[in-house]
Formats: C-alpha cells, sequence, structure tokens
C-alpha cells in the first residue's frame, strides 16, 4: 500500500535530549542518575547522538525498544508497529 510505514528494523527511541546551553553538562548528570539502569543495556542498543545548533551542543540518547529496561521511558509514544 503507498505511504504505508513497515518496520524492518530495530526501534531506537529518544529516552534522554539535552539541549544548549549546557547540555554537556545535563548529560553528565543524567548519566550519574540513571547509571545503575544504564548499566543493564546492551552497548550495542544505546545510541548517543550530538551535533551543534545556534546555540551551541546537543545530545539525545536513544535505547532499541527491544532492550529499553525499566526504569527509563521514551520521550515520546513510539509509533505503532506494523501488522
Amino acid at each position: 500500500m503507498p505511504g504505508e510505514i513497515i518496520r524492518t528494523c530495530r526501534r531506537p527511541l529518544v529516552v534522554a535530549a539535552f539541549d544548549p546551553p549546557g547540555a554537556a553538562e545535563a548529560y553528565r548528570a543524567w548519566l550519574d542518575e540513571h547509571a545503575d539502569v544504564i548499566a543493564a543495556v546492551p552497548p550495542t542498543d544505546m545510541q548517543v547522538e550530538y551535533g551543534r545548533r545556534g546555540g551551541g551542543l546537543y545530545i539525545r540518547v536513544r535505547i532499541d525498544e527491544a532492550a529499553l529496561p525499566e526504569g527509563l521511558a521514551p520521550l515520546e509514544p513510539p509509533p505503532p508497529a506494523a501488522a
């Protein structure tokens, strides 16, 4: 069907987002606060994205939906899975 989204891969969900200014400091504080929970996530299932915009550094943390540990939740609900 045209326009239908079919999920064929993992679904990394944004569990933390830090915008400038102070993104790096906020990210480090978040890591310290959630260290026990994050330790249970396999490294291959966690992505840390960073970049720069007009105001400075931004950081996003994504964890694969299947590896999302109890104690962390996506910032937005995941899109519906394909039937």
